[in-house]
């Protein structure tokens, strides 16, 4: 505090001050307040009210369905005129007189003797045939709209109709069940109490989610460790500072591409039809036009790769900025003593290392198990959920927020309990860390 005032003012120290106690206020402690008031919330359903609110949602969601159906039902009335426009416009070029066209060959079975006069009934008409009533035994002009044209678009502009007439009903039930709701309780039928239910309630399928996620956390924690670990080391102690430079600038330079395409480029690869298949292809070791593309993507472990790459910076970082502050001397003389590299890495570098590494662990493990950008395109459906995606159901397809919230709280818990145990198994303290 001392220092900040001396180097700021006592002015621009209170602005700082004030500004962050607002940022802890509205962006940290309201937020979790809310949150844990809702998750300790039991919401019960029940009665007529309750009943209407499902019949509500309903219906709001026909309405959105019909919404939909009419923007593709539109398009579709709209491309058939232009079509219809287009093709009545190649008709009036079509040659015209008393000769047939080209086109309008009548049938075998059909066609005059030529000593005889064609009859009238068989003789081609110099307009073209309706679509709707083609003449017997007569090939359509390639000219002509497609004889059942008209028929779809008509069937097409009364499906608009009745979409309309629906949804105008829907409408109308809407704002008449809300009316009844409104009567029947101000609460709408929803009976609230605090309680521990949303905790308690939760399914035997959700509980094993969450397990398995604080398991499959802890797997990318380790996985970004082994990986990272070794470039931070040799960033750390390379003696080349524009070699440092090029191993941070390779780094950093795929942050700057957004996470979701970062995301996506690695579904790129590993999808059937993807790049690493195709390599293994071209070495003939599948046949991808055969159907052996192997599905990569139907695996946690294309889950915990990616995710390793996203979050590659925040384990990379911590453990390089402790171990560069390690002296160097200390490396050197272990060596010259006899040891070898991986007892100087056991005994000299990693516990010096054990304020980053824990860090890093942390930063890690909570990014993991709270993503949901990763599991969620990365093979959705095609490997276990993440408890992320059942928090994300619970809020947003579900309706169900106390229950999202709790859902939400139990994660906390258990990424505050991984902090704790994190922080005693590394032995390092709050100020450690900070360092």
């Amino acid at each position: 505090m001392n220092s900040l005032v001396k180097s700021y003012g006592k002015g621009l120290t209170g602005i700082f001050l004030a500004l962050t106690a607002v940022w802890i206020a509205l962006l940290i402690v309201l937020p979790q307040a809310r949150m844990i008031e809702r998750a300790f919330t039991y919401v019960d359903r029940s009665g007529d009210a309750a009943t209407l609110s499902l019949e509500i949602d309903r219906a709001y969601t026909r309405v959105f369905d019909i919404d939909t159906d009419l923007r593709d039902l539109r398009a579709q009335l709209q491309a058939g005129q232009e079509a219809g426009q287009e093709a009545g416009q190649a008709a009036d070029g079509a040659p015209a007189g008393g000769l047939p066209s080209p086109s309008l060959v009548p049938s075998p079975s059909l066609t005059p003797s030529p000593s005889l006069t064609p009859s009238p009934s068989l003789t081609p008409s110099p307009s073209l045939p309706s679509p709707a009533a083609p003449s017997p035994g007569v090939a359509p002009s390639p000219f002509a709209p497609p004889q059942q044209a008209a028929l779809p678009l008509e069937e097409v502009e009364g499906r608009i109709v009745a979409l309309e007439e629906e949804k105008a009903g829907l409408q109308g039930r809407i704002a008449e069940l809300e009316a009844i709701e409104a009567e029947t309780t101000k609460t709408a039928g929803i009976s609230e109490s605090y309680s521990a239910k949303n905790f308690t309630n939760m399914s035997e399928l959700h509980f094993r989610i969450f397990l398995s996620t604080i398991f499959y956390a802890l797997c990318v924690t380790l996985l970004s460790f082994v990986v990272c670990y070794p470039v931070a080391y040799a960033a750390a102690t390379a003696k080349s500072a524009n070699k440092v430079a090029l191993m941070m600038l390779g780094l950093i330079i795929p942050y700057a591409i957004n996470e979701l395409l970062r995301i996506f480029s690695w579904v790129m690869i590993l999808e059937k039809q993807g790049i690493l298949n195709g390599v293994l292809d071209a070495l003939g070791l599948i046949d991808m036009q055969a159907g052996e593309g192997i599905r990569f993507v139907a695996s946690n472990g294309a889950v915990f790769t990616v995710m390793v790459y996203a979050y590659v910076l925040f384990m990379v970082f911590p453990i390089y900025n402790t171990i560069e502050t390690l002296d160097k001397n200390q490396i050197e003389a272990a060596r010259d003593l006899g040891s070898s590299t991986w007892r100087i890495h056991w005994r000299v570098v990693l516990p010096h290392a054990k304020p980053g590494i824990a860090v890093g662990a942390i930063m890690t493990f909570m990014l993991s198990a709270g993503s949901i950008a990763v599991p969620e395109i990365v093979g959705r459906g095609l490997h276990p959920d993440w408890f992320a995606q059942v928090i994300y159901r619970r809020f947003f397809e579900a309706g169900s927020w106390n229950e999202g919230a709790a859902y939400s709280l139990a994660l906390l818990v258990a990424c505050i309990a991984f902090i704790l145990v994190n922080m005693a198994v590394f032995r390092v303290g709050i100020r450690d860390i900070a360092k």
